[in-house]
């Protein structure tokens, strides 16, 4: 994997979970000292030594996301709606074609966009600030809250970013399973846990955790679930709202299976460490259990009726158990050629993995 680090901006989002109050610490190993290079290396079979990569081609910026994951809980003319408030967006125009009130209501709901439009989430609404009508024969107006010049700005490089972020840390023919775990390890890399205060210049919270690199559970875990879905793999951040636990992290489709990735508790800065552990990553559901997060009662933020969205209403298993790291795991190398993962286990036993 490229080994660059990234400076500049990335995305935003609300805050509707808390924060994280319960959690899995995994300890170093003790017998012997292994140290893995912060980065995700590759071998390949002809040759041990580092090669240049020759991409096939480059990432661009996607601004029509969709996931298969939500099914029909989000109907397709709400998608376009919401398309076509994106185009209208990047070029800064004040109305765009819009199917019905409800789609107009989920395409400016700031939920919404902080998970599909980051840059625009709570820079511009459905709610009129002027006395004109906000949908009418279908077509929807734009309430921005910023000069329109400054948004459009704003927004050109919030997406040169992600496309940044994409190109630096991924290759162009990475599969799935290697985009998740290249994209984990730039989340584990790069970021802090904390709250993050948006106060000040009115921005969405994770669009404001992109540019400090901090965030809680539910900003990590919709700051994956983006990059993941820019990259084309297909992924939502869920979580739990329960007494006991209140927690978020990243639902992932890998091959047409689900894995639950938790983003926020192996941080490297976190551990204070510079290995990539890999026990909460491509987890089961479980290994999601075993952890303190029951299933009985996930929410999907990008559903229309947040709250109310529950577990049963979406195809959200994970019974695959080929990927996870049951007694947890430190990441060494990759193989691509041979789709071999090497990693240690906390005896210092160097281990391997067929992701193939």
């Amino acid at each position: 994997m490229k080994g660059k680090r990234i400076t500049g901006i990335i995305l935003a989002f609300a805050v509707l979970l808390s924060g994280c109050n319960a959690k899995t610490v995994v300890d170093e190993t003790t017998e012997g000292t292994i140290t893995v290079n912060e980065e995700i290396t590759e071998t390949t079979a002809e040759s041990v030594t580092e090669a240049e990569t020759t991409a096939e081609g480059i990432y661009e910026f996607n601004p029509h996301l969709h996931s298969g994951i939500v099914g029909d809980a989000i109907p397709e003319d709400y998608y376009e709606s919401l398309y076509n408030l994106i185009d209208a967006l990047r070029e800064g125009k004040d109305t765009f074609e819009c199917s019905s009130e409800e789609a107009y209501k989920w395409a400016t709901d700031s939920v919404t966009l902080n998970n599909l439009f980051p840059a625009a989430c709570v820079k511009i609404s459905g709610e009129s600030n002027d006395g004109t009508v906000p949908f009418e024969n279908g077509i929807g107006r734009i309430y921005y809250n910023m000069p329109v010049d400054e948004f459009v700005i704003r927004e050109t490089e919030f997406e040169a970013e992600i496309e940044d972020i994409l190109n630096t840390w991924l290759d162009y023919d990475d599969n799935d399973y290697e985009k998740c775990l290249k994209l984990y390890d730039y989340m584990e890399s790069t970021y802090t846990y904390g709250e993050v205060d948006t106060s000040s210049t009115h921005d969405g919270a994770s669009y404001k955790a992109i540019r400090l690199k901090t965030g809680i559970c539910e900003h990590l875990a919709s700051i994956y679930a983006y990059l993941l879905m820019q990259s084309g793999v297909d992924a939502i951040n869920i979580g739990i709202y329960e007494p006991h636990m209140c927690h978020a992290w990243t639902y992932v489709v890998v091959n047409g299976q689900g894995y639950h990735v938790d983003p926020t508790w192996s941080l490297k800065s976190g551990l204070d460490s510079n290995n990539l552990y890999l026990a909460y990553f491509m987890m089961s559901d479980d290994l999601r259990e075993s952890t303190g997060c029951l299933l009985n009662d996930i929410t999907a933020p990008m559903l229309p009726r947040y709250w109310l969205n529950y577990y049963e209403d979406l195809d959200l298993k994970a019974t695959d158990k080929s990927y996870e790291f049951p007694n947890s795991g430190i990441f060494k190398e990759l193989d691509k050629e041979n789709k071999i993962l090497y990693y240690y286990d906390l005896d210092n036993n160097l281990q391997q993995m067929s992701y193939a």
